[in-house]
């Protein structure tokens, strides 16, 4: 039982690292969360990145990540 839910994180975990390679080309949920929010903007992307990144960038990973979630949640609802 311990191993199949070893193999059932380490299969989540591979599941998530893919998904945001995918998605956002990168595994960082700060830069992530940048390009999320650049996406969702009303301003052209490139520059919209370049400015969230600069404003990512003092955040914690743990923060970044629950924003990123908090931003899917908001897309899913709506």
């Amino acid at each position: 039982m311990l191993r199949n839910l070893a193999i059932f994180l380490l299969f989540l975990f591979a599941i998530s690292y893919a998904g945001m390679m995918l998605a956002y080309g990168e595994t960082d949920p700060c830069r992530a969360l940048a390009t999320e929010e650049a996406r969702r903007s009303g301003v052209p992307t490139p520059v919209a990145r370049f400015f969230n990144r600069i404003e990512t960038r003092q955040m914690s990973r743990l923060q970044c990540s629950a924003d990123l979630a908090t931003s899917w949640w908001e897309r899913l609802t709506q």
